[in-house]
Parts: structure tokens; sequence; C-alpha cells
């Protein structure tokens, strides 16, 4: 014997569809006030809108509602939609970026330099040998990176003057 179910006596979703359908351009409020004198509730018409908006049986424009479909069909629920979505979009394998900007230029530059002979390198590491004589002098370089303009600049007169004493006191009137 076969298992008695529940009669359905009004499919409050395939109304709300219906009325968008048949009556397209309708503002939410419309549809909710006219479904409410059929005696559906309010709050579940307004869900349902929603839903089927979810669902993409319906798009509003401009506060309008229009049917995206021709025939009513079952609202999946946003687990089932999710789900959905899972399995039709493949899984996005990651690619090696191809590298640009000042990283590819130099790797570019030294791949496209030739290999250096052997007898180039070993006069390169006999250059770079110190010589004997000059193994035990200390060498100073000065750089001299700011102009005495620039140094003057960010003085302020008793800071001058004092550098003025100090350079005369070192090299004489």
């Amino acid at each position: 014997m076969a298992k008695k179910t529940f009669n359905v006596t009004n499919n409050v979703s395939r109304v709300t569809f219906d009325y968008i359908k048949n009556n397209p351009g309708s503002t939410r409020k419309e549809i909710i006030q006219a479904l409410e004198h059929e005696g559906f509730s309010a709050g579940s018409v307004s869900s349902l809108i929603a839903q089927m908006r979810r669902n993409k049986m319906v798009h509003e424009t401009n506060g309008l509602h229009y049917a995206d479909i021709d025939e009513y069909r079952p609202i999946k629920t946003l687990k089932a939609i999710n789900k959905e979505k899972e399995t039709q979009a493949p899984k996005r394998k990651y690619e090696k970026k191809a590298v640009t900007g000042i990283g590819a230029l130099l790797r570019e530059k030294l791949q496209s330099m030739p290999e250096p002979s052997k007898e180039a390198l070993d006069a390169a590491m006999r250059a770079m040998e110190p010589a004997p004589a000059l193994q035990r002098r200390a060498f100073v370089s000065l750089v001299r990176t700011k102009t005495p303009h620039d140094i003057l600049q960010d003085m302020t007169v008793y800071q001058a003057h004092e550098l003025y004493v100090h350079l005369k006191q070192m090299f004489g009137n």
C-alpha cells in the first residue's frame, strides 16, 4: 500500500513566480500586496522573491521585477546552489607567471652573456690578487658626496662659525 503524502492546497512559490511572470515590471511592494489579497503571507512572498532572485528565476532592474525563465521550477536551497557551483567550476590550476620587470631583464641579460673562457677567469684571478708590497698598506679613499654649499645649508649661523674657526685652526690663517 502506498504511503499517503500531504496534499498541496496552495503553492505560494508557484503563485509568486506566476504573478511576476504575468505582471512584468511590478515592484516588490505591488507583488506582496497583490498576493496578500489572495491570502498569502507578506513575509513568505517577500522571502520567496529574494530566493527566486538568488536562483536566477527572476531579476530586479530599478526596483522592477521580471521573470527570467518561462516556467516555474522548484527553488533550490543556498547549500544546493553552492554545491552546484563547486561541481561546475573546475579547480584552478596555478601556473607559473611570467616574470616581468627588473628580475626578468637581469635573467635575460645573464642568460645572453657568453661563458668566459678559462684563460679569462685565470687572468681575472691574477688581477684580483694584491701585489706583495700593497698587501701591507691600508688605503683610505674619500668620497665627497656633499658640496660645501650643501653642508652649510643645513647649519645654523653658530655652527657655521664654529666650523670656520675649526678649519682656520686646521689650515692656518
